[in-house]
């Protein structure tokens, strides 16, 4: 089985890995060097939580696991429209681990190379992807943006709480830390994640910031410019959270590269898309833009990546090849079985923040203020949204 992968996101690099472990020839094209990943700019902190983890260590790919940034415990703030406040902390039961895409990403890269993988260091276009349709087996499509990933049009009939949502980013390095390791606040304007994280300075924290638009906001900085994101988070923050705002002004920037400042869409789109007389099919970020304040993105991108893989062989090894139809029941059934709860999740979470939160939700929330064992199992759910589905109310 002959494949190319179009991207060099966690996506693309968990499926090279993955197809590659199990036989296949893969070639990995991207436009960007290991080296000039390395020296990129800041990018939006992800969580790979403790299933992810698992995925990757089977592959070989923990290369970071004796480090500090390892996390397990999670604290929960939740501040309602109308004032009210909830409070837990939770415990996932395993380790989950952030690692700063500039690391995370060109490591793998390398290491898929060592492995006898090829690499490719050249931007695709359309016109190239007519010709390769005649030269592979199947031609994986990861990359979420630009000419490739607009091949692929939204599925309005896989919907998720797709609100667009302004973020904001720091890696501040001697952050003054909390009983938890990963603190969350939900709030009415947005939501705030603290992360340890590893970066290529060493163990730091993540302060990221998703926020609804509009000028009446003050977490929405998108009339900022970048470098004024650390600036502004240190003079609004401890408006709004007194004790995480002074904890804020405290740490220091080491590197003016650690900031970030964007927008998101949550979005699903078809997975195949024809390209000449072949077609080719989309994977991770680019069928699936994920709501970043349920802090899914790699997770999901790791589980889906192995799922599609492992399919792929096994299909490949009864068939001989592949239509069509067989990627679209493929994201049928990865929608099925992970995305549908995530983008449940996503409801979830836009309830609280849209003021139209649940009373079912808001007597679970009392009782993971006082009950350590829901408040350990809804922890627990963010690694697997599944289980969060059948324990909360979500549409």
């Amino acid at each position: 089985m002959k494949v190319l992968i179009v991207g060099a996101g966690l996506t693309g690099l968990v499926l090279a890995h993955r197809l590659l472990a199990r036989g296949a020839d893969v070639t990995v094209a991207t436009s960007m060097s290991s080296e000039e990943l390395r020296r990129g700019s800041a990018q939006m902190t992800q969580l790979t939580l403790p299933t992810a983890l698992g995925l990757e260590r089977t592959l070989g790919l923990d290369f970071w696991e004796g480090q500090e940034h390892l996390f397990q415990t999670v604290s929960m703030t939740t501040r309602t429209r109308d004032g009210a406040e909830f409070g837990f902390t939770g415990h996932l039961g395993a380790a989950g681990a952030a690692v700063e895409p500039r690391v995370k990403l060109p490591d793998l890269l390398e290491y898929f190379e060592d492995r006898g993988g090829k690499v490719i260091i050249h931007g695709i276009t359309l016109s190239d992807l007519t010709v390769f349709t005649r030269m592979f087996d199947a031609i994986l499509i990861t990359v979420g943006a630009g000419e490739l990933g607009h091949l692929f049009p939204a599925d309005p009939s896989r919907p998720l709480a797709a609100e667009r949502q302004v973020v904001s980013q720091v890696y501040l390095h001697d952050f003054p830390e909390a009983e938890a390791e990963v603190e969350v606040y939900s709030l009415a304007d947005g939501e705030v994640y603290v992360v340890p994280i590893l970066t290529y300075e060493g163990i730091a924290h993540s302060v990221m910031v998703t926020a609804r638009p509009g000028t009446d906001n003050p977490l929405d900085l998108s009339t900022i410019r970048k470098g004024d994101v650390h600036a502004l988070l240190a003079e609004r923050l401890p408006r709004l959270l007194p004790e995480l705002g002074e904890r804020f002004t405290k740490a220091t920037l080491s590197d003016p590269r650690d900031t970030l400042l964007t927008t998101v869409t949550p979005v699903v789109r078809t997975p195949v898309a024809r390209v000449g007389t072949g077609f080719v099919v989309g994977v991770g970020d680019t069928v699936v833009t994920t709501e970043p304040r349920t802090g899914q993105g790699w997770s999901l991108s790791t589980k889906s990546a192995c799922f599609t893989a492992d399919r792929m062989v096994e299909h490949y090894n009864q068939h001989g090849g592949f239509d069509e139809a067989f990627f679209t029941d493929t994201f049928t059934t990865l929608w099925n079985e992970h995305i549908r709860h995530t983008a449940s999740f996503s409801h979830l979470v836009n309830a609280v923040h849209t003021g139209n939160v649940p009373p079912e939700l808001m007597a679970a929330m009392a009782t993971a203020a006082t009950d350590q064992r829901f408040a350990n199992a809804w922890v627990r759910g963010f690694d697997d949204p599944a289980e969060l589905s059948r324990m909360l109310p979500m549409a």
